[in-house]
């Protein structure tokens, strides 16, 4: 229970950085060509980051757990995670922009980037302290292989690795 609040954490971010904008309605709202751009290219990033975070919690729920615990107690470094530490945390924290990008509005769009930073401050005080404390040297060489976040191709094709693995 002690790390319940985990969970929240990325609702009341989200809550906090695009309610206002969103509420308020501030700035103007893009129409037309560009508009539409920017919906499509929300579409596609709300894709990516539900596709990220649900075959990361997948993957830790695979490979993680030795016993019961809810919380993995292994460290993973397969999978979409031997091309990214945290790709969880990137499905979350890009969610907002993709939810700002289909708002079409350049003010919620700059209010989203609020939410990465939040993700950024998670990853740095919270989960990289935590994962040095419970994994020691082994999560230290694995730092030094994997980035905490990536764009990379290859961990797109490995996203879609593990579904085809799965079904």
């Amino acid at each position: 229970m002690r790390q319940a609040w985990k969970f929240a954490y990325w609702p009341v971010i989200w809550i906090i950085t695009l309610a206002p904008p969103l509420m308020l309605e501030w700035g103007p709202r893009l129409y037309g060509p560009p508009g539409l751009f920017l919906q499509a290219l929300g579409l596609v990033v709300i894709a990516y980051s539900l596709l990220l975070t649900s075959v990361a919690g997948r993957t830790l729920r695979l490979y993680g757990h030795k016993g019961d615990s809810f919380w993995p107690d292994k460290l993973v470094d397969v999978g979409i995670y031997s091309c990214m530490r945290h790709p969880q945390h990137l499905g979350l924290s890009l969610f907002p922009v993709g939810l700002s990008l289909v708002t079409a509005m350049p003010v919620v769009l700059l209010a989203s980037g609020w939410s990465v930073a939040g993700a950024l401050a998670f990853v740095l005080l919270v989960e990289e302290p935590e994962c040095l404390a419970k994994y020691g040297e082994e999560y230290v060489a694995y730092m030094r292989r994997v980035p905490p976040f990536s764009f990379n191709l290859r961990c797109l094709i490995e996203a879609f690795r593990f579904i085809r693995k799965e079904r």
